[in-house]
């Protein structure tokens, strides 16, 4: 329990200082740490050195992705995230091949508050910029089925794009009922983000086909966008 409190402790002082990490003596006296420092150290410095390298930060891979894009597929910490964009800071603003901003990426893959807060407050007009598909930075959290992101972006930044659909004339919403990420439809988490879509939007209301009592006990209600569909499975 002592060692599992010292590493969340360093993981907290990593992400407010992340340029520490490049200490030399951190580096040098790796050894002297619990095997559990010595391997969080290790896994962070991969990132610190990317940084670094000028060539590899601004060469996008075979979808378009710059390193900072593919961290933020991987969930990796606010630190590593922090590290990155300093190496290349208008990656901030640089879509991938499908039009994805970091902030997109994020949105739909990792779990930290943190880090989205972080890329907003470093360029809020991405709050509202969609990629190739229309969807926005909410849009991009109800795929990825990222509840407390959901939360963030509609109690904190208002997220007028809660009435925006992308271009398969989809809400929102209707990414959350249909995300694969959801794994209890019938969880808190879950039920408080459809409640805080509905309430920040509650005209959806009224593309809700709500005559379900014609339908079998086997059918599920329409989506909002037509499809059959329950809120609850």
């Amino acid at each position: 329990m002592v060692i599992d409190d010292g590493i969340e402790i360093v993981k907290i002082i990593y992400d407010a200082h992340p340029e520490a990490i490049e200490v030399n003596t951190i580096a040098s006296d790796i050894q002297r740490y619990h095997q559990q420092v010595q391997t969080f150290i290790n896994d962070e410095l991969v990132y610190s050195r990317q940084a670094k390298d000028h060539r590899q930060m601004m060469t996008p891979d075979v979808n378009g992705q710059l390193p900072l894009h593919t961290a933020l597929s991987n969930n990796v910490r606010l630190g590593s995230i922090k590290l990155l964009v300093k190496g290349n800071t208008p990656a901030v603003q640089s879509p991938d091949n499908s039009g994805a901003l970091p902030l997109h990426v994020a949105c739909q893959h990792c779990d930290s508050a943190d880090v989205i807060q972080y890329l907003v407050g470093l360029d809020t007009t991405t709050l509202d910029a969609v990629d190739r598909e229309g969807n926005t930075a909410l849009h991009c959290a109800c795929l990825g089925a990222e509840f407390d992101t959901i939360a963030l972006l509609l109690d904190k930044y208002d997220a007028v794009s809660v009435s925006n659909r992308n271009a398969q004339k989809k809400l929102p919403i209707d990414l959350l009922w249909e995300s694969n990420g959801v794994l209890d439809r019938e969880s808190i988490e879950y039920t408080e983000s459809v409640y805080r879509l509905l309430r920040a939007y509650p005209d959806m209301i009224m593309g809700i086909d709500v005559q379900v009592q014609s339908a079998s006990a086997s059918s599920p209600t329409p989506s909002l966008t037509g499809k059959k569909r329950s809120l609850g499975h």
